[in-house]
């Protein structure tokens, strides 16, 4: 067998793997979605990491486990997702399909938030939360976009002031 019919027989095997994949049901595409080093979680850690802040990650010790949180200035920051989090923007949709249990999971996520920020705050701690739309251009998460870059700014500038909490 020569190196032509070789590599051609290797292309029919992958393009027959291809059409054999089945399309993912709705709990694979629930499993793949992450609740850690999302693009817009590492978006703002870049950001933050380039003006010299030092921060830790998920602090499990803390009330909602921050997705970042920088000791120095007691800032605990939530990057949320619009979907999970319910913000309101045009990311935010629920699902047709089984409503009546996604209603209360969202409702349930709304409270465990606002709890979680009032806790956080009884400790001592300042909340920022990061929306995801706020860091996205045209579907996108993007750093370079304007938009994004104003959200950091103001991100940046809220952990050094004193006031006690931000929503972008």
């Amino acid at each position: 067998m020569d190196k032509v019919s070789k590599k051609s027989s290797a292309k029919k095997k992958a393009a027959k793997r291809r059409r054999a994949r089945k399309p993912m049901t709705r709990s694979q595409m629930m499993q793949a979605v992450h609740s850690e080093d999302t693009k817009p979680e590492m978006i703002v850690r870049k950001a933050l990491f380039e003006a010299g802040f030092r921060y830790r990650l998920h602090r499990r010790d803390l009330p909602g486990t921050p997705d970042i949180f920088v000791q120095k200035y007691g800032v605990a920051i939530f990057v949320n997702g619009c979907f999970w989090h319910q913000h309101g923007c045009k990311l935010t949709s629920r699902p047709k399909s089984n409503s009546a249990f996604w209603n209360d999971k969202f409702d349930r996520n709304i409270v465990r938030d606002i709890k979680t920020q009032h806790e956080l705050s009884l400790l001592g701690y300042r909340v920022a939360i990061v929306w995801e739309c706020s860091l996205r251009v045209e579907g996108v998460a993007d750093a370079g976009n304007m938009g994004a870059a104003l959200t950091l700014e103001r991100l940046i500038d809220f952990i050094k002031s004193d006031d006690e909490t931000i929503e972008l």
